[in-house]
């Protein structure tokens, strides 16, 4: 979904109660409509109203708010006799241009930096990483502790941290969002500033890692000016650099749309799936003042524009007023926004705060695109016949516990005897559902990779991860269950693995009707796009647990649940069969470098082995609940997702889709910034490390203490055991020969470290690692030998068909893995 400039600003100027739109706004002028973008616990919602009396300005018609109260009536709710005259005024296509005019007059005399500025303040930002440059100079002063602007405002001004390079920057903006504490009163974001050219090239993986995983971040980079020549220095074609790896990608063409720019951003950014947003700045803009001759031209020339037959110019354009017509056949204005043929509409309510001119509230009812449904979940369900052919059922546009439908599928649910939950990332803002709804049917859980700790793994339905390195418990159960509920999860291919082999007793149960898939997901053009289910539910993971929950509270054939008694001991049974199995050394004699007739043992440590230690030492001190991390991409990662005891959503960082080497300390780095008083702890490899150390100043320059764990075995582990399988260990490209010793690189930067490379010793140095330092940075680097990560599920084999133990094995060649 996307909300255009214009779009926004009326979003801010009125009061509007739809939950769809979640910023703080704090600004004594309108800016975006707190309760469409989220009102802090206890914020006094913000209001404006138009002049006293009817005046025209450039032939737009200004209703006076007390005309409009009085249509309204004192409740707020418009009189039938009343109706007409309200519609004519208020929710005229000349009203909406006259409110888009003073939403943006309340930045008149601000330039193009500082409106960005002052619109990253009221959207609750507290610190933004980055680097500089020529081009994004304007605004790079706005963050300087001097600039006048703080004194003026009286606001705290917004932290600036310089980054070792553009990279680092976006990684850190997605670990700060990744892990951005749930109690806060802003939804998560993070936000990176940077310059033109390799500013924004170097900005690329970080996008594609977040639009992969579902981040939101907004990165905000400068551009040569608007008057500059074709290929001026340090320019590049920024919107079509990035457009394929974002939510939205947009370069400003006035100062005057920034506000509305920047609401559209951050709407963008945190709403549906989560995802990154570019925009991109002008220097001249950045510098233009927003004046009335500028806001006249917005208003007039984009929102209040009829449609052009200029494709171009319409695909590009922010905001128009369209006509929508509800489900009775009545007309009523709305406002499109978006770009590049993606769009949402608005619609104008002035029924619920008398007293203020406008409110959008988000259409509900205009599911024309899946890019509309995908940012508006209608609680529909939708059931797949045996027959192969869809049945849509709509319940009112509600999950509710009374509708045939739900009942139908609430029936499969309790009535099933070997059900599964797979829990993914939708299922972190509800864990407390999750954990009711798996106790009250006695169902297992297990997880996704960004889901970990969603599911309390301690509690003894936990199942861990499933997938290509997951448990093999849960991957015995999924492709033996009846039922599989995935709630929040995709079907990524790391999950299923061969796709005609997954979980075909679900899909046979389905057929049958005693079970089957019931997949949930926030957006519609998930449905059926990897897996066709028995039901697809199309709401939030939150809003279908809630549902179920409440069923299952108000059904009294529940007080003896006993179907799933023998599927539970069965689980308990594989997981005592089937542990993950930690690769263990030989003791060797060593003899005193100083006496050579004493010798000391000294036993070599695999991966494993160095993070069961940090696991248990952690569970012991009862510190896990407080503790973050985040890996790079290896051996080191699918170790880490493996034997750390998860507890609490949003605790493991890491990169999912695109497999990122190399944003361990970066995500470390901005857990911490979000979190504080927890324990962020990176756990790296060699090889990912070697890629991003230079941020080590940004820790050193910061003192940012977070704690760096290198599993040092000198390769790419998980890519030379792919080459020992499907290219006749012909290893390539996948050895580390000359690794730097990072005890001594931690030394140059003045980091504390410490070094460990036998398991006598690891108790010891992990304890002083984890707990003798909380306030500063530390450095651990772990000595361990080459060991692959092991379950694997075969490639191109089915999820079951895993190599437990690292002996040879055959495979084909040709489904070598990515």
């Amino acid at each position: 979904m996307k909300l255009t400039t214009a779009a926004l600003a009326l979003l801010a100027t009125v009061d509007c109660t739809s939950a769809f739109l979640q910023p703080s706004v704090k600004r004594s002028h309108g800016g975006l409509s707190p309760s469409s973008f989220g009102v802090r616990p206890g914020e006094k919602r913000k209001t404006w109203a138009l002049p006293s009396t009817t005046t025209k300005r450039n032939d737009i018609e200004v209703v006076p708010a007390s005309e409009i109260t009085q249509i309204m009536g004192d409740n707020g709710v418009a009189a039938d006799s009343a109706a007409s005259k309200f519609n004519s005024h208020a929710v005229s296509p000349d009203a909406v241009k006259n409110a888009a005019a003073q939403y943006i007059a309340k930045y008149k005399g601000e330039s193009g930096a500082s409106v960005v500025y002052s619109k990253l303040q009221e959207y609750g930002v507290k610190v933004v990483n980055g680097y500089s440059g020529g081009a994004v100079l304007p605004l790079l002063d706005q963050f300087h502790v001097d600039h006048p602007r703080h004194a003026e405002s009286g606001k705290t001004p917004i932290t600036w941290i310089t980054n070792s390079n553009e990279s680092s920057a976006g990684h850190i903006a997605e670990g700060y969002a990744k892990s951005f504490p749930q109690d806060e009163p802003d939804l998560p974001v993070g936000v990176a500033v940077a310059t033109s050219g390799p500013g924004v090239t170097n900005l690329i993986t970080p996008l594609q890692d977040a639009i992969c995983d579902g981040v939101p971040i907004v990165v905000l980079c400068g551009q040569a000016a608007t008057v500059a020549p074709k290929d001026a220095f340090q320019s590049s074609p920024a919107v079509a650099m990035t457009t394929p790896c974002t939510k939205w990608s947009y370069q400003i063409k006035s100062a005057a749309e920034i506000p509305f720019v920047m609401d559209y951003a951050f709407y963008v950014a945190r709403h549906g799936r989560p995802g990154p947003v570019f925009v991109d700045l002008p220097k001249d803009l950045q510098n233009q003042v927003v004046n009335d001759d500028l806001i006249q031209s917005f208003v007039e020339d984009t929102l209040g524009q009829p449609e052009s037959d200029d494709s171009s110019k319409e695909l590009n354009r922010l905001a128009r007023i369209v006509e929508r017509r509800r489900g009775n056949g009545s007309s009523y204005q709305a406002i499109q926004l978006g770009t590049n043929g993606n769009g949402l509409s608005f619609e104008l309510d002035q029924q619920q705060f008398p007293g203020t001119e406008f409110a959008l509230n988000a259409v509900t009812d205009d599911y024309d695109c899946d890019y509309h449904a995908d940012h508006r979940p209608t609680n529909k369900v939708y059931q797949y016949q045996s027959d192969g052919e869809e049945a849509e059922t709509t319940i009112n546009g509600d999950l509710t516990i009374d509708s045939p439908m739900f009942q139908e599928m609430y029936k499969v649910i309790k009535t099933a005897k070997k059900p599964v939950i797979i829990a993914g990332m939708g299922c972190n803002d509800c864990p407390e559902e999750l954990k009711a709804f798996a106790e009250a049917l006695q169902i297992p859980v297990t997880s996704t990779l960004h889901a970990l700790g969603a599911f309390d793994e301690r509690h003894p339905l936990a199942l861990n991860m499933m997938g290509m390195h997951g448990h093999p418990t849960p991957n015995f159960l999924v492709q033996e269950s009846d039922l599989l509920i995935t709630v929040g999860s995709r079907f990524d291919d790391r999950i299923t693995g061969r796709m005609s082999e997954f979980a075909r007793p679900a899909f046979q149960a389905g057929k049958e009707g005693r079970g089957g898939i019931i997949h949930v997901d926030l957006r519609l053009s998930e449905r059926a796009a990897q897996v066709k289910p028995t039901y697809f539910v199309h709401s939030r993971g939150s809003d279908f647990l809630k549902t179920v929950n409440e069923a299952i509270k108000n059904d009294p054939s529940l007080a003896d649940r006993k179907k799933t008694l023998e599927w539970v001991e069965h689980m308990k049974a594989l997981q005592k069969d089937y542990p993950i199995l930690i690769p263990k050394f030989e003791t060797q004699k060593i003899p005193d470098p100083e006496n050579p007739a004493i010798t000391h043992d000294r036993t070599p440590m695999s991966a494993q082995y160095v993070v069961q230690e940090l696991n248990n030492q952690l569970l012991q001190a009862d510190k896990m609940d407080e503790a973050i991390f985040s890996t790079g991409v290896g051996i080191h990662q699918m170790v880490a997702a493996q034997l750390i005891t998860w507890t609490k959503p949003r605790q493991m960082l890491s990169s999912g889709s695109l497999g990122t080497m190399g944003v361990a300390l970066g995500y470390a780095v901005g857990a911490k910034l979000a979190n504080g008083k927890k324990i962020v702890i990176a756990i790296d490899g060699d090889g990912s490390f070697n890629m991003t150390f230079t941020e080590l100043k940004t820790v050193a320059e910061r003192n940012i203490p977070v704690k760096i764990m290198i599993l040092d075995n000198e390769a790419q582990m998980m890519v030379e055991y792919w080459q020992r399988l499907f290219h006749n260990e012909r290893y390539l490209a996948v050895r580390n020969e000359k690794n730097p010793k990072y005890t001594v690189l931690a030394d140059a930067f003045g980091i504390k470290n410490i070094y460990c490379d036998a398991a006598e010793d690891l108790p010891a140095a992990m304890a002083e690692f984890l707990f003798a330092d909380p306030d500063e940075p530390v450095l651990f680097h772990v000595r361990i030998e080459r060991t692959p990560c092991l379950p694997l599920v075969a490639p191109g084999e089915a999820l079951e068909n895993m190599i437990l133990e690292d002996t040879d094995f055959e495979c084909d060649a040709s489904a070598a893995p990515s």
